[in-house]
């Protein structure tokens, strides 16, 4: 089941450690996860083999390094926690991979072999810095599991169902993040579960889900009724960013809000221990009607939340706090097709793959803190990514990048993530003027690529040096 977790051994050989961390620069410098492509010569390919294949290197040991360095960064801090799912495809070379192996399964069409990973991204939401993850989930589906129909999908306990993952998250975040002093979890639709706000919110722990249903109210009504019945209580401007579904466009959003009680779903009628209602806060943001282009849909969402409202722009700072999600959609994006493409790794265990996964999706979050420091310009401190000896040779390499005049030269301040990121942008290719288009992904990993190259001679000469 996705849910169990694998067992480390208590010690790990140094060697072992040393080994891990040259693979995760490998992947840095070589732009890939294919393990025949990092390796510099035969012997070290078959060492990085063994490495992701090695007994006290399980998933478990890669997900607690994660959040062991998240967790003093959230210390006082409300954080945004967005949770969501992908799918890891390794059809492409399924030639290698054996339907026994019990860290692989069928993927949602029930055909192509891969793993489910269901990260929680931490982000600060007074910086919009993504500082790392609270909890990793990756699990497989075994071939021979039986269709919804059969399994009687709607009367199972949530425990049973792949569905549990939302809520588990959310218990294991509460506990990586203890130190937060509030934490905002964020979801899509496929997070609309009763379960989750009758047993998950607390004093700390506040959720913020879209909303899948058109739910009935403890009154009778639905929400779509009480939210027609609502009046427009603001109006907000948004450009609209083009994309292969949406025209681009400056169109305006109106907003509306109420709190509900909604009722126990019927289907959960027997379960004594869940409370017969959850109170609610629903927000609804509706494009208006004269803004939207001929033959598309309006943008639309409805999102229920545990938040007090009681004003329009309290109703839209859950917007923009639910618009957040674009950060894990630019991680997954980083990890798959922008960057790092993971699926094309062609190591032959399930369990390795899994490994190799959560390297990567490391590596994803480290390019994603470089755009987005880029694009916020916030003080946050470079220490988040770069070591002590990386940010002298980052200090020593930014004057040989920074031209003649003003517009050229490095702006923010020293030792901030923005700093180190304006030199990885101007490795990566960007030519350094502020007012034109920020770098993206690819130009921070070309930047990262050829700064370890100089990061690695820096050692190289400093141990000839000695």
């Amino acid at each position: 089941m996705y849910n169990e977790k694998n067992k480390a051994r208590t010690s790990i050989d140094p060697r072992t450690i040393l080994r891990k961390a040259e693979l995760e620069n490998q992947m840095r410098l070589q732009n890939t996860c294919v393990i025949n492509q990092l390796g510099l010569n035969r012997s070290e390919t078959v060492a990085y083999h063994r490495l992701m294949n090695n007994d006290t290197i399980q998933p478990n040991t890669f997900i607690k390094e994660m959040q062991n360095s998240v967790e003093l960064l959230v210390d006082g801090k409300h954080v945004l926690v967005i949770n969501d799912t992908t799918e890891i495809n390794y059809q492409k070379h399924s030639g290698f991979l054996s339907k026994e192996d019990a860290d692989l399964g069928p993927l949602g069409n029930n055909k192509d072999i891969g793993y489910f990973l269901h990260p929680s991204l931490v982000i600060d939401s007074a910086t919009h810095m993504p500082l790392g993850f609270s909890s990793i989930i990756q699990w497989n589906r075994r071939w021979d599991k039986e269709s919804k129909t059969k399994r009687c999908y709607q009367q199972q306990n949530i425990t049973d169902k792949e569905s549990q993952r939302w809520l588990s998250s959310v218990e294991e975040t509460k506990q990586s993040l203890s130190l937060a002093a509030q934490i905002t979890v964020i979801a899509d639709r496929e997070s609309d579960i009763y379960e989750e706000f009758a047993t998950v919110p607390d004093e700390r722990t506040h959720l913020l889900i879209r909303s899948s249903y058109n739910r009935s109210l403890l009154d009778g009504r639905t929400l779509e009724s009480v939210l027609a019945s609502e009046p427009i209580t603001h109006r907000y401007d948004l450009k609209v960013r083009g994309t292969k579904q949406r025209k681009a466009r400056e169109t305006k959003i109106q907003i509306k809000y109420t709190s509900v009680k909604i009722k126990k779903p019927s289907n959960l009628s027997k379960r004594k221990k869940i409370a017969e209602y959850v109170e609610l806060t629903i927000v609804e943001a509706r494009e208006e009607a004269a803004f939207v282009p001929l033959g598309e849909k309006p943008i639309y969402w409805r999102i229920l939340t545990t938040h007090t409202i009681c004003n329009g722009l309290e109703a839209l700072q859950i917007i923009q706090w639910y618009a957040m999600r674009w950060h894990i959609e630019l991680v997954f994006y980083t990890l798959k097709t922008g960057c790092l493409n993971v699926e094309l790794s062609e190591l032959e265990t399930g369990k390795a793959l899994k490994n190799m996964g959560l390297m990567a999706l490391k590596t994803a979050l480290i390019i994603h803190q470089l755009k987005q420091s880029r694009i916020d310009a916030t003080e946050t401190e470079a220490s988040l990514v770069f070591t002590a000896e990386a940010l002298i040779v980052i200090k020593a390499c930014i004057p040989q990048y920074e031209g003649k005049t003003e517009k050229q030269k490095n702006p923010f301040k020293e030792n901030t993530l923005a700093w180190a990121a304006w030199l990885i942008a101007r490795l990566g290719g960007w030519n350094g003027y502020q007012k034109e288009s920020p770098p993206g992904v690819k130009t921070f990993k070309r930047g990262l690529d050829i700064f370890y190259n100089i990061y690695e001679g820096y050692f190289i000469a400093k141990k000839l040096c000695a």
